[in-house]
């Protein structure tokens, strides 16, 4: 879920902070008051690319900032592997965008990539608007909706498939080395000797170089760490009026007092028990004293570290992964002399393991097929309700042909991977009359975003909770009156299962929100201010009455306004 959301410099938005909550969130205000900035925010925080263009006039750089609350685990993995975590459950996304074409990218204050936020936003945040984000076009995300909507049975079978297919293809990779030319078999022996001597002639540990830097730290400040811990020992412990001696000194003047006075007796207690614990740190910190250093070790450490950035480099690994990767080389010289006299068992396996993957995924295309009925009837309903009654949507599965392919289905040598060896394709005729074609060719904009939402409903059933934010820029376009309420009422059904954030421009959605906030635009001494805020309830129906009744904001409408509003949430109970 996204938290928070904070906007500096974006275009005409000085400066903007929303605290968005769970359900349903709209984002509304007049045409050109600056919802579109908002939305180009979040792209931002999305991993979209960044253009100094969107950098308010007369500043030098813009930031978004976003904190998100998830618990996805591969989001987690992903951090880890960059070694950052989550705090509290809590990760802060930063970009900052410069005039001059700077782009920096923070993740909980540490420095990160931008093809790693690419990687971890669709864990966190999903847009889909009439723009090329929505993506449901594309072939491969067609077919893990469709698996979406497999439920528990899919995911079964997809691990079956990937597993096969994994089984399959390392047993290929070593069966093509054995049966592959012999000068070329020989180059990978001769490399792989020769790059695991040099790993073991270097040979390094296990967390050797993150001990190695923190060493060098120590040592180039060791003349700092003397003097600071010297001069905290001298107000503890050392001076002529060191700590130490003046809690003893007040312990010994309360001693008598204590005799009579509860008070006197209590920090009598006290002191004994501070008196102790400083002592025990004073022990302490005169052990963390720097010795004297042996003699060039400093010099020894940078020439160590010096070698191990050298070998990371030349195999194209960080530092910390050499000693895995003198693993896995001896693993694979190993297992390619064992292969050199194992030919036909390896063929056996390799026939077997292809036969394995085979079935699995059969058995996976079955189950697409009565998959891809069930999807097109659940969608067909959801879609009527969208102001797209007679719309028609299929979902067709393909196999391509490839002659160089080991692998043959029905007579016919075809593509395949680890998801099998079906494409999907949705064809959908949004008029009677057309024969449906493929999504990408004949869909509108605001026909995708429709598509999109019904998708959400028909796939996911009663799937838990949890996912990424989603965001809907005028997924209601195109639509009106009780058309219109049914996409509220939808996306509303939708927040059931998590956070979405919709911009709109409708007030039959608007009124199914849980959080309504409204952008405005003004002008003062020639420039352009926008701003985002909450609206309360009376501010909320003074929106919905302008929404409704355009520039002029009438008693009738604002009765109609507090109607709607009243009217959505008798629906929601």
């Amino acid at each position: 879920m996204l938290a928070e959301l904070h906007l500096r410099n974006l275009a005409v938005l000085a400066g903007a902070s929303v605290e968005l909550g769970a359900g349903l969130n709209v984002l509304t205000g007049e045409t050109g008051a600056g919802k579109s900035i908002v939305v180009d925010g979040l792209a931002l925080l999305a991993g979209a690319r960044a253009s100094a263009d969107l950098v308010r006039s007369g500043s030098e750089q813009l930031l978004v900032s976003g904190v998100f609350r998830t618990g996805d685990p591969e989001a987690a993995a992903l951090l880890a592997g960059a070694g950052i975590e989550p705090e509290g459950g809590e990760l802060v996304v930063r970009r900052e965008i410069g005039r001059e074409g700077r782009n920096r990218v923070f993740l909980n204050d540490q420095p990160a990539t931008l093809r790693l936020l690419a990687e971890l936003a669709p864990r966190l945040l999903r847009l889909h608007g009439q723009r090329e984000e929505l993506g449901i076009a594309a072939p491969d995300l067609q077919r893990a909706w469709l698996d979406r909507s497999g439920g528990r049975q899919a995911g079964e079978l997809l691990t079956r498939t990937g597993s096969a297919h994994r089984r399959w293809s390392a047993l290929a990779e070593r069966l093509e080395l054995v049966r592959g030319d012999q000068r070329v078999r020989a180059e990978r022996l001769d490399l792989l000797r020769f790059q695991l001597g040099e790993l073991e002639r270097v040979a390094p540990r296990e967390g050797e170089e993150e001990e190695l830097r923190q060493e060098r730290e120590r040592l180039r400040h060791r003349e700092a760490i003397a003097g600071s811990l010297a001069a905290g020992l001298e107000l503890l412990a050392d001076g002529e009026e060191a700590a130490s001696d003046r809690l003893g000194a007040a312990r010994e003047a309360l001693r008598e007092a204590a005799r009579f006075v509860p008070a006197a007796e209590a920090a009598e207690r006290v002191l004994d028990e501070t008196i102790a614990l400083l002592s025990e740190t004073v022990r302490e910190l005169r052990g963390a004293l720097p010795a004297d250093d042996e003699p060039g070790r400093l010099d020894r450490i940078e020439e160590r570290l010096a070698e191990l950035e050298r070998l990371a480099r030349r195999h194209a690994v960080p530092a910390g992964e050499l000693p895995a990767l003198r693993e896995r080389l001896a693993a694979e010289l190993a297992q390619l002399a064992e292969d050199e006299g194992n030919r036909e068992g390896l063929e056996a396996e390799c026939a077997a393991a292809l036969a394995d993957f085979a079935a699995a995924a059969s058995e996976l295309s079955r189950a697409r097929a009565g998959w891809g009925l069930a999807l097109a009837r659940s969608l067909a309903r959801e879609l009527a309700d969208l102001a797209l009654p007679r719309a028609r949507f299929a979902v067709r599965l393909e196999r391509r042909s490839a002659a160089a392919s080991p692998l043959e289905v029905e007579g016919r040598r075809v593509e395949f991977g680890p998801h099998g060896f079906d494409s999907v394709v949705f064809e959908f005729a949004p008029n009677p009359g057309e024969e449906p074609r493929p999504l990408a060719r004949i869909a509108s904009g605001g026909e995708l975003s429709r598509v999109y939402l019904a998708l959400q409903l028909a796939a996911l059933g009663d799937e838990e909770a949890g996912g990424p934010t989603l965001v809907f820029d005028e997924v209601d376009a195109g639509v009106g009156g009780a058309e219109a309420a049914a996409v509220g009422r939808k996306l509303q059904r939708l927040a059931t299962r998590g956070q979405i954030l919709a911009v709109t421009h409708l007030p039959q959605v608007a009124c199914h929100a849980d959080r309504h906030f409204k952008v405005d635009k003004r002008v003062e001494r020639g420039r352009t201010f926008a701003e985002v805020r909450l609206l309360d309830e009376r501010e909320r129906i003074e929106e919905l009455a302008r929404m409704l009744g355009g520039a002029r904001v009438t008693a009738s409408s604002r009765a109609h306004a507090a109607e709607m509003l009243a009217g959505a949430r008798r629906r929601e109970r």
